[in-house]
């Protein structure tokens, strides 16, 4: 199309240009820059006919060399190709304005560039007959509309335009999100936050009725885009790129639009980011001089007419609260003062008096909108006639007075409508200033206001070092009754997010908790406000859990800015704040958190991790804590603290505290129960601790607690020191099946190795008895001699009884191991308890047949096979019976339920084949 002059190319070669990004080193958007580059260089002279274009170029292709740093072979082709062009067509480049000089001023240190900049300062008319005051010529020409929106690729257009003209101010975080993640999260990609800037400032001037609306201000996405620059060089350009129009502003050709959204982000930041306020400040300061030495006095008008328009349209009141603010370093104060003097001075009044820095404050932010383009509707981009054309301004400078005088007094109606409950005499017994400041907090209704009042306040305070306790005591008692409200109101944000944590502290009671936190440990002044909030808390108990939340979402947002606030501050300040009511820190902890709980279950969970690490040595462990937690929380917040307990942010107790957090738990309601054993599970406590109980736990009164350790025991894997607690256990109620679930679900994961444990744990605790010497009937019984710790013998045999009669793992009693415990226990037993356990020893099976016998006295062959069960008569069994109730109760009760295995006289018995057949 280039070679044979099709209409319309040049528009689609600059719209093709647009695409290639900024900041964006890619091989896609590379290959697109060197085509262009190629095709530009094979078409020189098609590209000499459009002087619109060869602009355009120039300023695309200085944009792509600082980009290229690290492709030298590709960046020294675009360096000869541009300098050509500007060298040979300097004049079709003047239309750029003054952008053309940032962009060589960003790659300047380039060899070539810097003998093009030497021509420029020293022989400006070499490049141009035209150019007879060199530097500053262009620097007052503005640029045009179309070269900034060349460097925006079209949807980054489209989706900056959306962002400016249809996202609400409070849900814009992830749209800014978003755009971060898309164009912004490289290294390379930090120098396009300059083009976004210029874009911006340039071309989205919004309309009268976007900026009566919630739409998101310019002024908050250019602080966003400046805020979270991650490179020094191109925050550097950043800030030029706001400023340039100051450089060389002119009312006559430049618009107020250009110079607004830089004073409006200086002022807006200068509450929540002073730093930001700070270092643009600075940054104006220096380029006075630093910017163009030569032409200082040039530089210095131009930022002085821009201010002066800026007071002109009333975008502020006055400057001097912005230049004299207190948040501001001293040092830096001084600096500006005495570089902008003419605009620190308070304006005067009539009758002479000059306005106070506060009153001027209630008027800082007019409203644009009387002054604004009105004749577009929507954000447009004007071509050049439109440009150039004056701009009708809607001006009513009577609409709105420049300042109100404040009153000295409260007319009487508004003293009529302060609170029934306020203290009028202790009202009365403060001095003039905070009186007037303390009534304003109540009648103000903006709350921007309101926070000035409480700063005030807290100025007066910190001041008066000898602020008498009477004073200190009037002082609270009115703030809490007049900031009732405010304390009782739900705070805590649905969408958890820095802008909605930022909102939800935005109170004057929240303006003094702030100060606090900016004195340091060792400074006194403190005490003055930590013994006001005290005394407001004797009539506003939730002033304690709000200082805990304010100190949180301190934390938080520091967190994700500059990390000011540690851990350590916030603890003393709380612990400070608890002394100072002479309360101990575990009770007012306690109470506060109690408190929140009533009011606010969302942000009583959210603040209890907080707790636990701030305070350690108080709530760790602590039975009342942990029970406040697990009252108030719902599934989906033990879930949240679940997940913060097992990545590690998190831990409510120590192993050795469960015993007793569990014995306390057994008061509790179910699902507070079931609550505590998830936090247990996320503690991964040791399950041998948790054992150390078990032998008190109740099976019908305890379910909860017990259910708990019985799903825990399945997961363990079984060993002795686990077996020797669970068969502790009582026997009875014969309704309890914990040992019997425990060991069977065991066998079936684990086998015969629970067979093994069981007969190992039976033959320790069974007495010695030498066969040999032992009368038949005559053992010595199984008591348990050995210690309480371990289970005695008896017991083992009573809770293998229940598992027999309940038939839940049959097989377990054929192994070899168990065989040979059964044996060993059965001599060992006294007759009772032969009988008591008949059934559970009938199970024992002969090695080899008996040989028969014809006299009753004889004893039994030659063999290994042990002697038969003795048969007893129903005398017998009655009186046994009635020696243990409940163990032959529950034996009966098993009889009805399976078949009963009767003696067999020994002469009958034979080798039980233990390899069944497949029938079988």
């Amino acid at each position: 199309m280039v070679h044979n002059n099709i209409a319309g190319v040049d528009n689609l070669c600059w719209n093709l240009m647009r695409n290639a990004a900024g900041g964006d080193i890619s091989s896609t958007n590379i290959a697109l820059i060197e085509y262009l580059l190629d095709l530009y260089q094979d078409n020189r002279k098609w590209l000499e006919r459009y002087p619109w274009l060869i602009a355009s170029v120039v300023y695309s292709f200085l944009r792509f060399i600082e980009d290229h740093t690290s492709l030298i072979p590709l960046r020294n082709r675009e360096v000869a190709f541009t300098i050509s062009l500007l060298r040979d067509r300097f004049t079709d480049c003047l239309v750029i304005g003054r952008d053309l000089i940032r962009l060589l001023q960003n790659v300047s240190r380039i060899p070539e560039v810097e003998t093009l900049w030497k021509d420029l300062l020293h022989n400006p008319q070499s490049l141009s007959p035209s150019l007879t005051n060199g530097v500053i010529q262009i620097l007052e020409t503005r640029t045009s509309r179309r070269f900034l929106q060349s460097r925006l690729t079209p949807d980054m257009e489209r989706k900056l335009v959306f962002f400016t003209s249809s996202v609400r101010f409070g849900h814009h975080k992830r749209y800014q999100e978003w755009f971060q993640n898309k164009y912004l999260n490289t290294p390379e990609a930090q120098s396009l936050r300059s083009d976004l800037i210029r874009f911006i400032v340039g071309l989205i001037h919004p309309t009268n009725e976007l900026l009566c609306s919630d739409i998101i201000p310019r002024w908050a996405v250019i602080g966003w885009l400046i805020t979270t620059c991650t490179s020094n060089i191109a925050l550097a350009n950043a800030k030029m790129a706001l400023f340039y129009d100051w450089i060389c502003y002119d009312p006559k050709h430049d618009n107020i639009m250009n110079i607004e959204p830089a004073i409006l982000v200086m002022l807006n930041s200068l509450r929540i980011h002073p730093t930001v306020t700070a270092s643009l400040l600075d940054f104006l300061c220096r380029i006075i001089t630093n910017f163009y030495p030569a032409q200082t006095e040039r530089i210095r008008t131009g930022i002085f007419v821009s201010l002066q328009q800026i007071l002109d349209k009333r975008v502020l009141a006055s400057l001097v609260p912005l230049f004299t603010n207190p948040r501001i370093d001293s040092e830096l104060r001084t600096i500006i003062q005495n570089t902008f003097r003419e605009f620190c001075d308070p304006p005067a009044i009539q009758g002479g008096d000059s306005i106070k820095n506060d009153d001027l404050m209630d008027n800082m932010l007019l409203s644009l909108k009387e002054e604004l383009v009105a004749e577009t509707d929507d954000i447009s981009f004007s071509d050049e006639e439109t440009e150039t054309s004056p701009k009708k301004i809607v001006n009513l400078e009577n609409s709105i007075p420049i300042v109100k005088p404040a009153s000295a007094k409260v007319k009487l109606k508004e003293r009529n409508l302060l609170p029934e409950d306020l203290d009028i005499e202790a009202l009365e017994t403060l001095n003039h200033e905070l009186r007037l400041e303390t009534e304003t907090l109540y009648f103000k209704k903006d709350n921007e206001r309101k926070c000035e009042s409480m700063e005030k306040i807290v100025q007066l305070i910190v001041q008066d070092d000898e602020m008498y306790p009477d004073m200190i005591a009037a002082l609270g008692s009115c703030l809490a009754c007049l900031l009732k409200n405010q304390i009782e109101e739900k705070i805590f944000p649905a969408v958890l997010n820095d802008d909605a944590f930022e909102d939800s502290i935005g109170k004057p009671l929240f303006v003094m908790f702030r100060s606090l936190t900016q004195f340091t440990e060792d400074d006194s002044r403190r005490l003055q406000l930590l013994s006001l909030l005290a005394e407001m808390r004797t009539h506003q108990t939730r002033i304690g859990y709000l200082l805990l939340y304010f100190l949180q979402v301190n934390n938080v947002i520091n967190n994700n800015a500059d990390r000011k606030m540690n851990n350590g501050i916030k603890s003393y300040i709380y612990k400070e704040f608890c002394e100072t009511q002479e309360i101990e820190l575990n009770d007012c902890l306690l109470s506060d958190l109690q408190l929140c709980q009533e009011d606010d279950t969302s942000m009583f969970c959210w603040l209890i991790p907080n707790v636990y690490n701030q305070f350690p040595k108080i709530v760790v462990g602590n039975e009342d804590f942990l029970h406040l937690v697990v009252s108030a929380i719902d599934g989906s917040q033990i879930q949240e603290i679940i997940c913060s307990i097992v990545q590690g942010k998190l831990n409510m107790f120590r192993s050795d505290a469960v015993p007793s957090l569990a014995t306390s738990s057994l008061n509790w309601e179910t699902i507070e129960q079931y609550f505590f054993w998830q936090l247990v599970s996320a503690h991964d406590v040791d399950i041998k601790v948790i054992l150390s109980n078990i032998t008190k736990l109740d099976y019908n009164s305890h379910s909860e607690t017990l259910t708990n350790i019985l799903l825990m025991l399945k997961k363990e894997k079984p060993t002795l020191e686990l077996l020797k607690p669970i068969l502790c256990r009582e026997i009875k109620p014969l309704n309890d099946q914990f040992v019997i679930s425990v060991i069977s679900s065991w066998y079936l994961e684990h086998g015969d190795s629970v067979a093994n444990l069981v007969s190992q744990l039976l033959i320790s605790r069974c007495p010695v008895v030498s066969p040999t010497k032992r009368k038949r009937g005559q053992g010595q019984g199984l008591g348990s001699r050995g210690g309480v710790a371990p289970p005695s013998a008896e017991r083992i045999l009573g809770h293998m009884e229940r598992i027999r009669s309940r038939g839940t793992c049959p097989v377990m009693f054929r192994a070899e191991g168990m065989q040979k415990a059964l044996q060993i226990a059965q001599a060992a037993c006294t007759d009772t308890q032969r009988m008591l356990f008949s059934n559970l020893f009938q199970l024992l099976e002969e090695d080899e047949p008996h040989a028969p016998t014809t006299n009753k006295n004889s004893t039994v062959g030659k063999g290994r096979g042990r002697k038969a069960a003795p048969t007893f008569s129903n005398s017998n069994k009655r009186n046994a019976k009635s020696v243990i109730k409940d163990l032959s109760e529950s034996s009966e009760e098993s009889s009805e339920e399976e078949e009963v295995i009767k003696p067999r006289q020994t002469k009958k018995r034979r080798k039980i084949n233990t390899v069944a057949s497949d029938s079988d």
